[in-house]
């Protein structure tokens, strides 16, 4: 995947909020909020391997995630899951949490271009 390809597929929220600007800003907004939450979380809980908190990071994220088309996120938070299970070195651990921030920085650019539409 390219830099310049975009992670957001905003089709399904157009779709479900009827193309209207104000609300895809609105929703734009607290995905935000969401993300840069779930970006702290995965990586504080996925490093000390605290599995619940982990878990419920993943599962907070994982509505907006799907309605997003964003398969790269709930397919890195899953296999991440199995890193802890299979209790993986530390630095298999470091790279999943590199490899999502990442990913999040990037969802984080295109949710606040929406969110400054204008």
């Amino acid at each position: 995947m390219s830099e310049d390809e975009k992670l957001v597929d905003f089709s399904t929220l157009k779709e479900m909020l009827y193309g209207e600007t104000k609300y895809m800003q609105e929703f734009a907004d607290a995905a935000v909020i969401s993300f840069n939450e779930f970006q702290e979380n995965y990586s504080k809980f996925l490093l000390v391997r605290d599995e619940v908190n982990f878990r419920k990071a993943g599962h907070k994220i994982k509505p907006v995630a799907q309605m997003l088309g964003l398969e790269l996120i709930l397919e890195e938070y899953e296999h991440a899951k199995t890193l802890i299970w299979d209790e993986k070195p530390d630095s298999d651990l470091k790279s999943s949490t590199e490899k999502m921030d990442g990913i999040c920085e990037r969802v984080l650019i295109e949710l606040k271009d929406v969110a400054t539409e204008g």
